[in-house]
């Protein structure tokens, strides 16, 4: 795992882009910091861990080592936030707050970075194993520097994520979200939004092994089951509170694809809000509209780019630009934190497999999704 965690990251240190972020999804379990009961040392695997599809894990706290040695063009992200400054002459000379993590609800042990669904969650109760977190402790944070964060062992890649014995709900986990963040990269979906999938594995996705009948289920007679939402919901309210210009995910392979989610204001009286569509004081906007983005180059053979385009630049013209005000949200709000001026959010499933484990026939891959998105522009005078 060692070797193949490291080949990555030197292949993504090649890729021509400015700057690369990067999360851990949950097959990952090698990545996944599991400390011992005080927190300050990385627990040894227990024997029946040590392996993950016929695969021996290498030691998580070796693998995440790994990050501290990588260029200054990847930020690893594991449940936190960083700034990203794009600096080079002939770029876009802009910055923006992106918010990263491997979190994925309804897992049981044998997956990484899983945490327990809110009781308001559509799919909590949906699988057995759900119903107490899967046996496993919860993720949480702490604050940085802590004796109790794992992210001092990992260096300028660490996070104050840790497994923690008290449990946390769903929209705790979220909460940490920055309410000035202009991205979001989750592993996981929101709930109703480029989730669709076919619930097959024990991790509630249609990422895992086919369960058997009189035998083994191929893909073909296991994908006329009926699609179903895989999401999050709790961090679909945490979205709509946030509302950041993008947020992209993956886990549910068959969902790939966009969609453009018009937010409106919750209308008064406030006192007839849900409790679930609040969070920290602060109320989550409604979901008004919803827009399917449609794949101007779906064949995966075909050379052209799958492209969203977000600019209002391209056929759609100004009706195809991303409804994100930053002048307006520079005003600060009681209610809203100074979020006014974002009225929209773009959600891009952008998984590039198309198969699911154990591929049959072989692994099937869906092409990359190209995201033009405009992002405030750095004067020059400007310290970076």
């Amino acid at each position: 795992m060692k070797i193949k965690l490291t080949k990555a990251i030197q292949w993504l240190e090649k890729a021509d882009f400015e700057a690369k972020v990067v999360i851990a999804e949950n097959h990952d379990k090698a990545l996944d910091p599991a400390p011992s009961s005080d927190s300050s040392q990385y627990q040894t695997l227990s024997p029946d861990s040590c392996h993950f599809h016929g695969q021996s894990l290498s030691s998580p706290k070796e693998c995440s080592a790994i990050f501290e040695t990588h260029g200054p063009s990847i930020t690893y992200l594991r449940h936190k936030s960083a700034e990203i400054k794009l600096t080079h002459p002939k770029g876009p000379r802009t910055r923006f707050k992106v918010f990263g993590s491997p979190g994925t609800p309804g897992l049981g042990e044998k997956w990484a970075f899983g945490y327990e669904r809110d009781v308001n969650d559509p799919n909590r109760g949906r699988y057995p194993h759900q119903g107490n977190g899967g046996g496993r402790a919860v993720a949480t944070e702490t604050k940085s520097g802590s004796q109790s964060n794992p992210g001092k062992e990992t260096g300028r890649s660490g996070s104050g994520l840790y497994f923690s014995p008290i449990p946390i709900s769903a929209k705790q986990f979220w909460s940490s979200i920055p309410s000035d963040a202009d991205i979001l990269v989750t592993h996981t979906p929101p709930y109703g939004h480029c989730d669709l999938g076919v619930v097959r594995g024990s991790d509630g996705s249609d990422d895992g092994p086919v369960p058997p009948k009189t035998g083994e289920i191929g893909e073909e007679e296991a994908e006329t089951e009926t699609d179903q939402h895989l999401g999050c919901h709790s961090l679909l309210q945490c979205l709509s509170v946030v509302r950041p210009r993008l947020h992209v995910c993956g886990h549910v392979h068959r969902a790939r694809g966009a969609e453009r989610i018009r937010w409106s204001p919750v209308p008064p009286p406030s006192s007839h809000i849900p409790m679930e569509m609040k969070a920290d004081g602060e109320t989550g906007w409604i979901e008004s509209t919803t827009e399917k983005w449609t794949d101007p180059s779906p064949e995966p053979k075909s050379g052209k780019i799958s492209l969203v385009d977000l600019t209002g630049r391209g056929c759609g013209g100004e009706s195809g630009k991303l409804d994100w005000d930053v002048d307006v949200d520079t005003v600060i709000s009681e209610s809203t934190g100074g979020r006014e001026g974002r009225k929209e959010t773009c959600v891009v499933n952008c998984a590039i497999l198309a198969s699911n484990y154990p591929h049959v026939g072989g692994k099937r891959y869906h092409k990359p999704v190209i995201v033009d998105l405009e992002l405030p522009v750095c004067e020059e005078s400007q310290n970076y």
